[in-house]
């Protein structure tokens, strides 16, 4: 059973931060999106725009040369610049997100013991304060 839960442990730990990995891009492209759609008068990007060579060729074809910022900014945080299968791509990412949340919640309470104290020595990990304490007077 011991082996069996360490098993567990690691391959939580590898999936976790395999997924952290892969994620961090999306979540740096949604933060800094995101502040660029709710900073955009300040950044006046309704008065700037992306030129074509910037942008997919098949994204916005009526809008000319060169395409509104704000527009740009908008579609890329949604996942839209990136045609019909962007927003899906976008919700996967999501998803994503919250297995990374889930698993890191699951490992944290699995390194707990499930019984609320911090791990000891006896399953692997950092003695707890009142571990140590015991130790010093009795040892």
């Amino acid at each position: 059973m011991r082996a069996t839960t360490n098993g567990m442990r690691r391959w939580m730990r590898k999936a976790h931060a395999l997924t952290g990995v892969v994620l961090a891009l999306n979540l740096l492209l949604v933060v800094l999106t995101g502040a660029m759609i709710g900073h955009r008068e300040l950044l006046r990007l309704e008065e700037r725009t992306v030129s074509r060579t910037w942008l997919p060729h098949n994204y916005r074809p009526l809008d000319g040369d060169e395409v509104r910022a704000d527009i740009v900014i908008t579609d890329l945080h949604s996942g839209r610049l990136f045609g019909p299968r962007g927003p899906v791509v976008v919700d996967v990412l999501t998803l994503g997100a919250m297995l990374l949340i889930v698993s890191g919640a699951a490992m944290y309470l699995m390194r707990r013991g499930g019984n609320g104290t911090a791990p000891g020595p006896r399953n692997g990990g950092i003695p707890g304060r009142n571990e140590q304490i015991t130790r010093k007077t009795n040892g």
